[in-house]
């Protein structure tokens, strides 16, 4: 039945239609603060989310935006990809960041790594990344992302601690002319705090979630030898250590015990991952106060992931 538009409407009515229209207003107004602040989505599930040590809410509702960008810096750059050749069960991947091998088993695991360098996950010049004639150490240098960033940034010698065999064939090929150069060292071992061989879980995901603690699903397990930093640094005869990078996939303790000579010797800046479980950030962080209470500490963003608000990274410098 349509309203007669030249009688008054009564009280049920206009209650009705003003509901209508608030609802409206709040929906729409809603929508747009989402679209502007979308981090605001986590608000509703703060009391059920668990949190890192050094993730509030407001953090991870503020660091949304920084997975957002990534997302979207990855999805370009993988429109933007190619395969060029094969060999095996690799492919050469033609990007806008360079060419690069990688284990035929993710056709996303580049983009997203290129993405992550391209948003400096691992710090700049400024916030204890690598700087101009800087020596690396690259913990969990997988196929060379960042051993790409770290020649751009101007870095002397990058030592790459990679033990992935199928990573380490990637490397490899995709740094000849560094490594011919004496530029880029591959160094074949995982890290750890004492030598010995170990179980290594081949997890997939383009040898990127490969690692000694956590054992995926169909995981391959093979036998590689793992090492220390400071027998690395010895070794290597290397003259100091400006920063150290480790991916290393729940072993980022035991890296720091297994280098205590050479972080008291050179104190040099490091950037660590946390942002996959089993790392412990405050463990990490007490661990390197206890052999050198100088460090400067912060944390990088707070990502939300499988009901948990962690940081991606932390720093020493």
């Amino acid at each position: 039945m349509l309203l007669d538009p030249s009688k008054p409407l009564g009280r049920l009515s206009r209650f009705l239609l003003s509901s209508v229209i608030v609802l409206g207003v709040v929906s729409t107004a809603g929508i747009a603060t989402l679209n502007f602040y979308p981090g605001l989505a986590l608000l509703p599930m703060a009391g059920n989310l668990k949190y890192s040590p050094y993730c509030t809410i407001w953090q991870g509702v503020g660091d949304v935006g920084v997975k957002l960008g990534q997302n979207e810096t990855s999805e370009n750059i993988r429109k933007q990809s190619r395969v060029i050749q094969t060999e095996g069960h690799f492919k050469l991947w033609s990007t806008s960041k360079g060419n690069f091998w990688v284990p035929d088993n993710n056709d996303r695991i580049l983009g997203v790594l290129l993405a992550q360098q391209e948003r400096n996950i691992y710090g700049d010049a400024r916030t204890g990344g690598v700087r101009k004639n800087d020596i690396v150490l690259d913990g969990g240098a997988h196929i060379g992302t960042y051993v790409m960033a770290a020649i751009a940034a101007g870095a002397e010698t990058i030592v790459a601690i990679e033990p992935s065999p199928d990573a380490l064939w990637c490397l490899r090929k995709n740094f000849a002319k560094e490594i011919a150069a004496g530029k880029v060292i591959i160094y074949d071992k995982g890290i750890w705090d004492e030598e010995k061989s170990l179980v290594f879980f081949e997890n997939g995901n383009g040898a990127a979630g490969d690692g000694f603690v956590t054992e995926g699903k169909g995981a391959r397990k093979i036998t590689v030898p793992v090492t220390t930093i400071d027998k690395i640094v010895a070794e290597l005869n290397l003259p100091r250590v400006d920063i150290i990078k480790a991916d290393i996939k729940g072993a980022g303790t035991r890296m720091i015990h297994g280098g205590q000579e050479t972080i008291r010797k050179y104190h040099p800046r490091m950037v660590i991952s946390v942002e996959e479980k089993p790392e412990d950030p405050a463990a990490i962080r007490q661990a390197v106060l206890n052999i050198d209470g100088k460090y400067q500490f912060h944390s990088g963003p707070c990502m939300f992931s499988d009901g948990e608000l962690r940081n991606d990274t932390i720093f020493f410098q």
